[in-house]
């Protein structure tokens, strides 16, 4: 019987394993860069095709911190869109619940960001245009990348040097309230990463004080109760701080929703991929 790690990589469109990818299922990176000595410290990067200098939509992949792969199918649309918008792409991979925990894969995705904004010039970035986009477990990393300075003071870096983080469909921006009504999810899903930790270290919303500077947020979720409050949580406290927040909720709900808002993104026509359009004109 497949193990719940391999069923949620196939589940999640990744596969049963990481880098061995070939044929029409894998997107080949222009360049993939290493941030640290880990396999899963590297990040694949998607240059636009025409080379010039161009703003970037770095994506944090999702997976419950337990899951998934910066490699993406052919099939998914996110480096087509991020090209068609006029944007290069870059697809992340950190280190994974249980081999450390969540604060040292936020630490991961913070390097990760400062390695892409060292070799900007080196790869036709302009580095004061990325946007730090998640799915998932990939929101609540990028959010708390966004939120939280010292992982980015850490590389001489604040959030602020961000241009805009799109969570997609986030879990645990406020990490001490419920992410789904199911117990069996809840234990398969968020207990590996979050029991026994200082959730209020975790949370995002936590780290958003008023005084604060902040990159703009673009929040996307489907309407299912609780993760939608998560959504209104972490849209609640920017606003209340200060900064600026823009929210899209989009019908349905359940695990086939959770990945739909993921899978299709880049998809003409579809919610997600037209609010994200519209606003990231213009940065």
């Amino acid at each position: 019987m497949p193990s719940f790690a391999n069923l949620m990589n196939v589940v999640l469109g990744y596969g049963t394993s990481t880098e061995a990818r070939e044929g029409d299922g894998y997107r080949r990176p222009c360049a993939t860069i290493s941030y640290g000595e880990h396999p899963l410290q590297a990040l694949d990067l998607h240059l636009h095709p025409d080379g010039a200098p161009r703003p970037l939509l770095a994506f944090l992949h999702g997976g419950a911190w337990q899951f998934g792969d910066k490699t993406r199918r052919l099939k998914d649309g996110k480096a087509p869109f991020a090209h068609v918008e006029g944007w290069h792409f870059a697809s992340l991979n950190f280190r994974l619940v249980p081999e450390v925990d969540v604060s040292e894969m936020a630490r991961d995705a913070a390097a990760a960001v400062a390695a892409l904004v060292t070799r900007a010039d080196e790869f036709g970035v302009s580095r004061e245009r990325i946007v730090l986009m998640g799915h998932s477990s990939g929101a609540h990393l990028a959010a708390l990348v966004a939120s939280d300075p010292a992982l980015l003071e850490a590389h001489g870096l604040a959030p602020r040097d961000l241009a805009g983080v799109i969570a997609n469909d986030g879990a645990a921006y406020l990490a001490s309230e419920p992410s789904t009504a199911s117990g069996f999810l809840r234990r398969r899903l968020l207990d590996p990463a979050f029991a026994g930790a200082d959730l209020e270290a975790l949370s995002p919303v936590r780290h958003i004080k008023s005084g604060g500077s902040y990159p703009d947020f673009l929040i996307l979720h489907g309407g299912a109760h609780p993760i939608s409050l998560q959504a209104i949580l972490l849209e609640g406290a920017l606003l209340e701080a200060g900064g600026n927040a823009c929210r899209h909720a989009f019908p349905g709900k359940g695990i086939v929703n959770h990945m739909r808002l993921s899978r299709h993104f880049g998809r003409a026509g579809f919610g997600p991929t037209e609010a994200a359009r519209a606003w990231l004109q213009g940065r």
